[in-house]
């Protein structure tokens, strides 16, 4: 009931604040399309001009990646949870889990091909916004 209550607190508060992919300033590409994230995170994309993309998520039950995963997967956690069992026989490991905004902003500052999603009222210098993304009706 806890880990439920916090999880509606934390969409109503993300769901004020627009939320960015962002990638360091050597980021290959200016811009990702929507269809290009879904499939980096998936781990079905993982070069992009030959440069390897590293897909930063949080933890399970993390307020954002329920939003990420709602607003811009369009998956539940159980849908993606079955995703990554079947994955994971065929070799495939799932995006790095970061702690904090803050971590994975130094991860993605620090590593090229590095992609994080944090809310845009955290957005430091130094870092490309690749993607926008704008709650859903």
């Amino acid at each position: 009931m806890r880990y439920l209550i916090l999880l509606c607190f934390g969409i109503f508060l993300y769901a004020g604040d627009k939320i960015v992919l962002i990638g360091n300033q050597n980021f290959p590409v200016e811009r990702l399309k929507e269809s290009q994230i879904k499939q980096i995170y998936l781990k079905r994309m993982r070069f992009i001009k030959n440069i390897p993309i590293i897909p930063l998520n949080y933890t399970a039950r993390d307020p954002l990646r329920k939003f990420f995963e709602k607003h811009l997967l369009h998956m539940s956690s159980m849908k993606l949870s079955r995703y990554w069992m079947r994955e994971h026989y065929l070799g495939k490991r799932p995006p790095i889990v970061q702690s904090s905004v803050e971590s994975a902003i130094v991860f993605v500052k620090k590593i090229d091909g590095a992609i994080a999603y944090i809310p845009y009222s955290k957005l430091p210098a130094g870092v490309r916004i690749l993607y926008t993304l704008k709650e859903k009706p």
